[in-house]
């Protein structure tokens, strides 16, 4: 029976990880668990926790027949946890998500979603990372039941080691949606801006705010994909490496 571990950065009560648990739920042959931070933390990167201890309590989600878990921690902490510690085994497949809001493009380099895929491959487990372009839609249906296909697709195919797929969905109805792109990682960048404000006692303080900027994707980028109404899948690899510039800098002959 195959051990699948969904997580998430919205928090173990997110409608959109039940979304997903209760369909996996359905799969014969799975055992699923949910192990997820105790609260939202959005946007929280790859950050770990090393100063204090964490704490995992079992919660009762009503319906839920996989064990759910909260964790007083990051993303990435609960899935670290979950794979090394709290699992009877180690998972055959970790699934974060489904995120409120997408992560297309550069966002995934804050995305806390992605963050807790990723501990899959550090950990030599395959990982989905699946957002649903909205944030404000309470329905998970249509990405919940792609996301059940791909697990199994995944299980049965496999992936490449130290890969995730990163998957967006629009949020449109079934029928609105054209299709599946196979995509590259876009660009999305913002321009910020920040607020500057004075407290109450006199010390100045900021708040991050902002817009998006406008980038143009080509056809091949999940940004473009999911902006023409098309699920995005993109595979991403732990590797950051850029191969070709090694012998460029080799030439340079640094020297301390």
């Amino acid at each position: 029976m195959a051990l699948v571990l969904l997580t998430n950065d919205d928090g173990i009560f997110a409608p959109g990880i039940n979304a997903l648990r209760a369909r996996m739920e359905k799969i014969p042959g799975l055992q699923v668990w949910a192990v997820a931070p105790d609260r939202e933390r959005s946007a929280s990167g790859h950050a770990i926790t090393m100063y204090r201890p964490l704490f995992p309590v079992r919660v009762d989600i009503p319906g839920a027949v996989a064990p759910c878990i909260s964790v007083t921690g990051t993303p990435a902490d609960s899935a670290k946890l979950a794979i090394e510690a709290i699992l009877p085994r180690r998972p055959d497949l970790v699934i974060s998500g489904i995120n409120r809001g997408a992560n297309l493009g550069t966002d995934i380099f804050y995305s806390g979603t992605v963050a807790a895929a990723l501990e899959g491959p550090i950990l030599g487990v395959p990982a989905i990372a699946v957002s649903l372009d909205s944030l404000t839609s309470q329905d998970y249906s249509v990405a919940a039941d792609f996301t059940a296909e791909l697990a199994l697709k995944v299980l049965q195919e496999g992936l490449p080691e130290g890969t995730l797929l990163n998957v967006n969905v629009p949020a449109l109805p079934r029928s609105e949606i054209k299709g599946v792109r196979v995509t590259k990682v876009g660009r999305r960048v913002y321009r910020d801006q920040w607020v500057r404000r004075v407290h109450p006692r006199g010390q100045e303080y900021y708040w991050l705010a902002g817009e998006l900027a406008e980038i143009t994707n080509d056809r091949q980028s999940d940004v473009a994909a999911v902006e023409e109404g098309y699920i995005s899948v993109t595979p991403v690899h732990l590797d950051l490496t850029r191969y070709d510039q090694i012998e460029r800098l080799r030439g340079w002959e640094l020297s301390l």
